[in-house]
């Protein structure tokens, strides 16, 4: 594949739930990602990414609109909600300009057509049901490469959106063994199980695990997968560059959210709106440019006008919340967005606001009739704001909102200054309060039960 158009091939490999330290380009400890390690040496690598929206469908709505979940008013997975016709996404402007747009995603068909929008734009749209214990990675990647074989006279614009490390974690062999170390984990399933019996009960039993009472050999099996999806994004490396493609490319390889094992009290899943499951990995490779490290906030809102001004593609005729990260990378400029919001309202409803330095957490407990919005267990939520010293607890273990009551109230005026300027760029309603929870602790019990 040699693209012979000026314009740059965008390839953007998503992978689903995968946490940022979990790899080794982050920093982790075991070796589940060679191949994103290499092109991590190839690319900028951001350390402070995160997603403006959890969990899937939010995440993705705005990587390719470059609008925050509160403009759109995507900000629960599988809501009743659809993306405004007039709203561009990615693949529509890439199509305008000549490319040959191809995206291999589940989104509509998971979605019950509910997705609708994650089609458009698309000459190719490959869709698939997600089916966990199998080699379907591999599958799907294999799709990918005939069109990178294909296609030869035009750009290609290609989103390949890969479902591992998601739960029901099931990795084929060897890495279902590969990184377990027994009675490793710092917690003890037993108490795991009390948080919710019947629930963790009917989720880890869905894993079909060959050891269920180690927590150890969980996130082993989330590392396994891991493993498996990061020979995926060697295969696409190697095939742009055994095709002479790779010096026109632009590739990005990014999650739409992280995983918690234990942080806030969540395991084996993606709410709750701590940095475990709020940043994100991404790595982007742009021809021209040497790789390094950004340390600088960068929300998902940005990755759509930074791969418009790469490929020179039209902006949209409204404004958009996100910015071009290239002056930045390029040393243009050394101006960096203050803080980042994020949204959470599929299982419990919340949003935070980020510094580099504080996080602030504001849970929903109400929607706008005054009905009560439950947390992820289905229990009264305190309505009570959280706030963490990222510098002195990176783990967010410590809530200060008590002892740092300036500093709350400086947050809680920024989080309300912009949730006035969404309201009135949207002449909307609150999109959490309106909407509440898309899918509520009851009916997520209803549709785990029914798999059984």
């Amino acid at each position: 594949m040699t693209n012979n158009n000026t314009r740059p091939n965008i390839i953007i490999v998503a992978l689903d739930s995968l946490r940022a330290d979990h790899l080794g380009c982050y920093g982790y400890h075991l070796n589940t990602s060679p191949e994103m390690d290499a092109l991590g040496q190839e690319s900028v690598v951001f350390d402070a990414a995160f997603a403006a929206g959890i969990p899937t469908m939010p995440s993705f709505t705005t990587l390719l609109t470059g609008l925050h979940p509160y403009r759109t008013g995507i900000v629960s997975h599988i809501g009743q909600r659809r993306l405004a016709e007039h709203v561009q996404t990615l693949p529509e402007l890439a199509r305008e300009r000549g490319y040959v747009t191809v995206g291999i995603d589940n989104l509509v068909v998971q979605g019950e057509g509910r997705g609708s929008w994650f089609a458009r734009g698309y000459d190719h749209y490959s869709g698939y049901l997600y089916r966990p214990f199998g080699d379907q990675d591999a599958r799907l990647t294999d799709r990918a490469l005939d069109y990178i074989e294909e296609y030869t006279d035009a750009p290609l614009f290609l989103f390949l959106h890969l479902w591992s490390p998601h739960t029901p974690y099931g990795p084929q062999p060897p890495n279902d063994t590969r990184f377990y170390e027994p009675g490793s984990a710092p917690y003890d399933m037993a108490e795991v199980r009390k948080l919710q019996p019947d629930y963790y009960e009917s989720f880890v039993n869905d894993m079909k695990l060959a050891h269920p009472e180690d927590y150890a050999y969980l996130v082993a099996q989330y590392d396994g997968e891991i493993a498996q999806a990061d020979a995926q994004v060697g295969r696409i490396v190697r095939a742009l560059k055994q095709r002479g493609a790779w010096d026109d490319s632009v590739l990005l390889v990014l999650s739409d959210h992280g995983e918690c094992f234990g942080e806030g009290g969540f395991h084996f899943d993606h709410h709750g709106l701590y940095d475990a499951v709020t940043r994100i990995a991404m790595l982007m490779r742009l021809p021209g440019r040497g790789p390094g490290r950004c340390g600088a906030l960068v929300s998902t809102e940005d990755i759509f006008p930074t791969l418009t001004a790469v490929a020179d593609l039209p902006a949209p005729p409204y404004p958009l919340t996100g910015t071009s990260l290239l002056p930045l990378l390029d040393g243009k400029t050394a101006e960096t967005r203050p803080y980042v919001v994020s949204a959470e309202s599929t299982r419990q409803a919340s949003l935070a606001l980020r510094t580099l330095e504080h996080k602030l957490v504001l849970p929903f407990t109400e929607d706008s009739t005054g009905a009560p919005l439950p947390d992820f267990y289905g229990r009264p939520r305190d309505p009570a704001p959280l706030l963490f010293d990222l510098r002195a607890d990176p783990d967010e273990e410590h809530d200060i909102a008590d002892d740092a009551s300036d500093k709350l109230a400086e947050l809680m005026g920024m989080l309300h200054t912009w949730r006035m300027e969404m309201a009135e760029a949207t002449g909307e309603p609150d999109p959490i309060q309106a909407q509440g929870l898309s899918l509520s602790f009851d009916r997520f019990m209803e549709r785990l039960l029914a798999r059984r």
